[in-house]
């Protein structure tokens, strides 16, 4: 590490100052039309809360990207979210958890909710093109040059601002929010979100009672019960004016708050909900870093539910995998494994569970035996053991997946070794960095890039402290590690460490912030291995 970079990027820290604290939760609307989609601001609160780390991921791959700009045009900060315009739908068997259904259907309206940070700078906020995600200020030049999908500006933005939680319940029906498991500040922990759709006044006893039993299915899953300490977890109550969910498909309609349907794309058992609503409910008594998974909970026995970016389950027994399953999607960005579905191998998946590697250098390469034959028979080892396994994200052949039967594969089954590695890497970005650090594999070309964290937004929130960071290549390669921060005039390196070979580290003593890591080849390629621990906010 250079001593007059750490002298400059001091320097530059004391003339710009800490990054804004505020940051902006925007819910946005989109409905499809002749000439595209067109977007529609909903709802906008500006506050000090802690953003939650993007790694939705959605069904068909590509991405919307919504991006901040100063009053040059200057992108100052880029979250890449799903692109609504398609659904992906699934539907299991109850008695064998297999799919039975995996469609991909066009959506004509849907929302979503994005938090980014809302510097003094930001003079707007826009929606650009669907395209391959690309993530983070370092995509400023193809964010510059594209034409935006909506525009938004900051003193419209402000007009829909509403801070307070008397506003805010003025949207919704009377709600209540309990916590449940509290393991400390809501910055520094996953928050799940628990709130029941069809229950009157009159049967809130039962509305908790239903509660507990999920949330004690939950937390009794060994992903979740070993990663407990990671999560809060609260219940939201809601009375609605009838009992029950609508059933279409049998006659049966209720008024209920959140407006809770299955046969929703005339499937059986997918259970949808109004988002707008339950925004707006869970919106007007938990801020935005309190309520990172949104499950919705329905008053029927009826066996169903679905995914995206509101989860949804209903009380029959088997109910709770269908939950688990969606969470693996919603929450750590995991792939279906089953083949099942329309198969597409455009590229390289970017999800963590699924590749089109058949190879012992797959992205889980490290966790294969090398006892273990690649590709990987079935049948030929216990299910758990990772290896290359073809079928997957809907193809028969061309993609494969590290075991022969997981959750996210047929429901009821373990999660196993590498969806539980993807599970730890999400539930350490909500706590800055996991004890010992989170650990970032992958290759390199000659003269390539790499960043981390990888997944979007692209960067960290940290609190002031250590900033350590490790870094290990092949032989006869020469890889270079470098530490940035968001200042005032944006993306700033205030540390590196540019050796001859590829062994580098960083250690170094920041103020809270923002911070992304680059990787950088300067000569030769390969696969490196970067551990990183940034201080908790």
């Amino acid at each position: 590490m250079k001593s007059g970079l750490i002298a400059a990027a001091l320097a530059g820290l004391l003339a710009a100052g800490a990054a804004s604290a505020d940051t902006i939760a925007l819910r946005l609307a989109f409905t499809e039309g002749r000439n595209g989609a067109t977007f529609t601001a909903r709802h906008v609160q500006v506050g000090n809360f802690a953003l939650s780390p993007d790694v939705r991921k959605g069904a068909a791959g590509t991405q919307w990207r919504v991006v901040a700009r100063d009053a040059t045009g200057a992108v100052l900060h880029e979250v890449t979210v799903a692109s609504g315009r398609q659904r992906h739908i699934e539907a299991f068997n109850p008695a064998t958890g297999a799919i039975e259904v995996a469609d991909t259907v066009p959506q004509q309206e849907g929302m979503f909710e994005v938090s980014m940070p809302f510097d003094a700078d930001t003079a707007s906020i826009e929606v650009l093109p669907v395209q391959a995600a690309v993530t983070g200020a370092r995509s400023a030049a193809i964010a510059t040059a594209a034409v935006p999908l909506a525009q938004f500006s900051r003193a419209d933005l402000l007009k829909l601002n509403a801070p307070s939680k008397a506003m805010r319940a003025a949207l919704a029906p009377s709600a209540t929010a309990t916590t449940i498991v509290n393991n400390g500040a809501a910055a520094t922990h996953m928050d799940y979100v628990f709130v029941g759709d069809g229950y009157t006044a009159a049967e809130m006893n039962k509305w908790h009672a239903d509660a507990q039993k999920v949330i004690d299915g939950f937390l009794a899953d060994p992903l979740f019960a070993a990663n407990r300490s990671a999560m809060n977890v609260r219940r939201v109550d809601v009375a609605s004016n009838q009992s029950g969910v609508d059933e279409p498909d049998r006659g049966i309609y209720r008024d209920t708050a959140m407006d809770a349907a299955f046969y929703c794309y005339n499937i059986d058992r997918l259970l949808c909900v109004n988002s707008d609503k339950v925004y707006n409910i869970v919106g007007s008594v938990l801020a935005p870093d309190e309520r990172d998974i949104i499950i919705v909970v329905a008053n029927s026995t009826r066996y169903g539910g679905s995914g995206g970016e509101i989860a949804t389950l209903s009380m029959a027994t088997q109910s709770i995998e269908i939950a688990l399953h969606e969470i693996g999607h919603t929450a750590f960005g995991l792939a279906d494994e089953y083949d099942y579905g329309t198969c597409s191998l455009s590229g390289e998946p970017g999800e963590p569970d699924v590749s089109m590697n058949g190879t012992r250098n797959v992205k889980w390469g490290s966790l294969i035996a090398s006892s273990t034959a690649v590709p990987t028979g079935l049948g030929a080892y216990p299910n758990g053991t990772v290896g290359v396994f073809q079928g997957a994200q809907y193809c028969p052949s061309g993609k494969y997946r590290p075991t022969e039967n997981s959750r996210m594969r047929t429901l009821g089954y373990p999660w196993h070794a590498v969806n539980e590695g993807a599970a730890r890497k999400v539930f350490a970005q909500y706590g800055g960095s996991a004890p010992g650090g989170v650990t970032q594999t992958g290759t390199l070309a000659n003269g390539g890039f790499a960043y981390a964290p990888s997944a979007s937004p692209g960067w960290v929130q940290a609190g002031a402290g250590n900033f350590s960071l490790q870094l290990s290549g092949p032989a006869n390669t020469n890889f270079q590690l470098y530490l940035y921060k968001f200042m005032a005039n944006g993306w700033v390196q205030v540390a590196a460490s540019t050796g001859a070979t590829s062994s580098e580290s960083i250690s170094y003593n920041g103020a809270a912030g923002y911070y992304y890591a680059m990787v950088n080849s300067v000569s030769g390629g390969g696969a490196y291995t970067l551990t990183y621990s940034f201080p908790k906010p």
